[in-house]
Order: C-alpha cells, then sequence, then structure tokens
C-alpha cells in the first residue's frame, strides 16, 4: 500500500513539475525568434521614436534635435521619416539580406507610417558592415523616383563615408523634405530635373575653367605662329621638289610592297556589379516598396 502510495506521490509530482514547465518552454521559440529578426520592436498598435540609435553614434542633444526635425518634417507632410542604426544583419533570417529589404520590414512593423499605404521612408544603417539601405512607402513611390534615388543618396552619402553620422541624417531630413515639396507640387524629382549637388557643381566649375585657360593657351600660340610665320621669307622644306626641274622626271611604275603587320589584342574587362541594388521590391508582407542599398 505504501508503495502504491509512493508511485501515485511521484507521479503527482512529476506532473506538477511538467505543468510548471511549459510556459518556458513555450515562450522560448518566441524569445530567440525576437533575438534572431531584431524588428517588431513595439507591440501592435504602438511605435518607436522616429530616431532609433542601437549604436550611440550620436550624442544626446544631436539625438534629440534630430528627433525634433523628423517629427516635424513628418508631421507637416503627414509622412514617417525614420532614421534607425542597428548593429549587424548576419544573425538568424536576416543574414545575406539587402539592408533595403531589412529597412522595408522595420518601418512596417515597428508602426510608422500614415494611412493605409504606409506613407513614409527609413534610412536604415549596420555599422559592422558599413552597409546603408533606405525604403520607401506609399506616397514615397511617387515622391522617390529611382533617378531622385540615386540624387538623394548624393546629398547624405558623402558625410557617411566621413563618418560625419550627424550631418549625414540632417542632410537626409532636409532632402526628404525637400523631395516632398516637389512631388506634392507636381513635379518630383526624376530624369530632366535633378540639379548638381554643390560637390559636382564645384567640379564642374572647376573642368570649366581648366577648360577655358586651355583653349585661350591654344588660341595664343596659333595666333603667335601666324605671326611668327610672316616674319620669315625663307622658310624650311621638307622635300627638293624646288630643285627639280619640271618634266625632267618621269616615274613609269611603282608598287607597294607589303612586309609584315602588327596585331595588338586587348582583353575586353567583364562588368562587375558591386553592393547592393535600387528598384521597386515587395516587403515581407508582401507591400510595394522602393529604395536602395550600398556601402558607405
Amino acid at each position: 500500500m505504501k508503495t502504491i502510495h509512493r508511485i501515485l506521490f511521484t507521479f503527482l509530482i512529476f506532473f506538477l513539475a511538467l505543468l510548471a514547465a511549459l510556459p518556458i518552454a513555450l515562450c522560448l521559440p518566441s524569445a530567440a525568434l525576437a533575438a534572431e529578426s531584431d524588428l517588431a520592436r513595439v507591440p501592435p498598435g504602438g511605435r518607436l521614436p522616429r530616431f532609433v540609435d542601437d549604436k550611440g553614434l550620436l550624442t544626446t542633444a544631436q539625438g534629440l534635435e534630430l528627433t525634433a526635425k523628423l517629427d516635424e518634417i513628418s508631421e507637416r507632410h503627414r509622412f514617417d521619416t525614420v532614421v534607425a542604426v542597428v548593429h549587424s544583419l548576419k544573425s538568424g533570417s536576416n543574414k545575406g539580406r539587402e539592408v533595403r529589404l531589412y529597412a522595408a520590414d522595420f518601418l512596417e512593423q515597428n508602426g510608422f507610417g500614415f494611412g493605409q499605404d504606409l506613407d513614409g521612408i527609413i534610412l536604415l544603417l549596420a555599422t559592422e558592415d558599413r552597409d546603408f539601405g533606405f525604403a520607401t512607402f506609399g506616397f514615397g513611390l511617387k515622391a522617390f523616383t529611382d533617378p531622385g534615388q540615386v540624387y538623394l543618396e548624393k546629398l547624405f552619402l558623402p558625410h557617411l563615408k566621413s563618418d560625419e553620422y550627424f550631418k549625414a541624417f540632417m542632410a537626409y531630413s532636409d532632402a526628404v523634405d525637400d523631395f516632398l515639396t516637389k512631388a506634392k507640387a507636381g513635379t518630383p524629382y526624376d530624369l530632366g530635373n535633378i540639379p548638381l549637388t554643390a560637390g559636382e557643381l564645384a567640379e564642374y566649375r572647376f573642368w570649366a575653367t581648366i577648360g577655358s585657360l586651355v583653349a585661350a593657351l591654344a588660341i595664343a600660340l596659333i595666333v603667335t605662329g601666324i605671326w611668327k610665320r610672316q616674319l620669315k621669307t625663307v622658310r624650311v622644306e621638307n622635300f627638293a621638289n624646288a630643285y627639280i626641274r619640271e618634266g625632267s622626271m618621269a616615274v613609269t611604275a611603282s608598287r607597294d610592297i607589303f612586309l609584315h603587320r602588327q596585331v595588338h589584342k586587348t582583353k575586353r574587362p567583364k562588368s562587375e556589379s558591386k553592393g547592393g541594388g535600387g528598384g521597386s521590391f515587395r516587403s515581407s508582407s508582401g507591400r510595394s516598396s522602393s529604395g536602395r542599398s550600398g556601402k558607405y
């Protein structure tokens, strides 16, 4: 009898321990998934700040100033403008993904975007391998055309390459404001109306100055050469035609003799695609998006 009681008591203890461990076991997969994706950081209906800095690239004062600027642009245009900085995209399901794809999911899953079309844009950095990418939804597909995205990249990328993160993020914010204003006026940046950047304009002026100097030097040399020829009554002759009496020499036959030939061959280099890409794509939820990825 005592043996039966012991068996029943042991079974009861085992059953209670199993019930206690079950909730923990059920939570482990979701916790591991959250660690892998690092995407959804807020519950449904919540929203992250418009500036997320996992690496502490900016000072507290710079972060507050940037956040205030992003908030003002977002509310004025009804278009979420976001900057996010993460460490790496090498773990879990994110391994090998283009940054623009990760950025699109990050924006979708953290409460960003105005209206049903999630009008908004996000610039995301993955600092470990110096990757950047941006993605846009809704009205952004009209405001940020493919040529316009190349222009947008030129406005902030030089600052990123110099590790001037605050300047890069502020330049990106100003550019988004300008792009949205142009698009709402019916003239989004596209082929035919994209201006030169400050760097391109300086380079253009430099080469225009060099070209003007070379042209002026060439004209001066031609004019002085003409004057020099006019001062000579005897000129150097390359042939002795002046010493040959007319009709005294007659050529009865002529022929060309082919001696040898030289052939130089150069291998045509193959074009290689470097970095990420750009253009339209779909987020993990199937929503239409557009953006670019690359290195800084």
